[in-house]
């Protein structure tokens, strides 16, 4: 299908393993990218009655299917989660360039679950992705975290979680190069 790579990549924190994976073309089609793609992945991996705040909870990133073409404003990369406000269904939206390196690098959708007993950080670079230490970054607010991270990964784009994250805020939110995922910071573990 055009516009979608047809690729997800899917990062288990607790065991460190990270894996690509096809996305069927039927997926691809009727979800198209983006909330829909985020969403059907969440519906399909998140177990009945998991915890919001639990390790079983994924985190979905996904692009929107326009994400990186000239269009204007089509730069939007949904986050979705079971909401550790309400319970249910939970997304938010930041008009961010994360969506666009992330579909440079191939890929549709980024699924996380699991919690690291360290903090780390995920870094995906020329099609291979890694988790690499970052202890030195807990407690540093989003802005010091993100500065940290450019001069690490040069003219790379970031998604980072602050203290309210760390501290399982029910409220934290994602911030990606100054633009916010508000209420999707993964409460439940050490992420960045």
């Amino acid at each position: 299908m055009k516009g979608a790579w047809g690729k997800a990549l899917f990062v288990d924190l607790s065991s460190g393993s990270l894996e690509e994976k096809d996305i069927p073309e039927g997926v691809l089609r009727r979800f198209l990218g983006g909330v829909g793609l985020a969403g059907y992945y969440l519906v399909e991996l998140a177990p009945q009655g998991v915890d919001p705040l639990g390790p079983d909870n994924p985190l979905v990133i996904a692009p929107g299917l326009l994400t990186g073409s000239p269009i204007p404003t089509a730069s939007k990369t949904v986050f979705c989660f079971k909401s550790p406000q309400t319970g249910f269904f939970g997304r938010s939206v930041a008009g961010a360039k994360l969506g666009v390196e992330l579909k440079r690098a191939g890929y549709d959708a980024v699924v996380i679950t699991g919690k690291s007993g360290r903090p780390v950080v995920l870094v995906i670079e020329e099609g291979a992705a890694r988790l690499e230490d970052a202890g030195d970054l807990w407690g540093l607010d989003v802005f010091a975290t993100q500065r940290a991270l450019r001069e690490r990964y040069p003219g790379f784009r970031t998604a980072v979680i602050g203290p309210a994250g760390e501290a399982g805020s029910r409220i934290a939110c994602i911030d990606c190069d100054d633009r916010q995922a508000p209420g999707a910071a993964p409460p439940w573990g050490p992420r960045t």
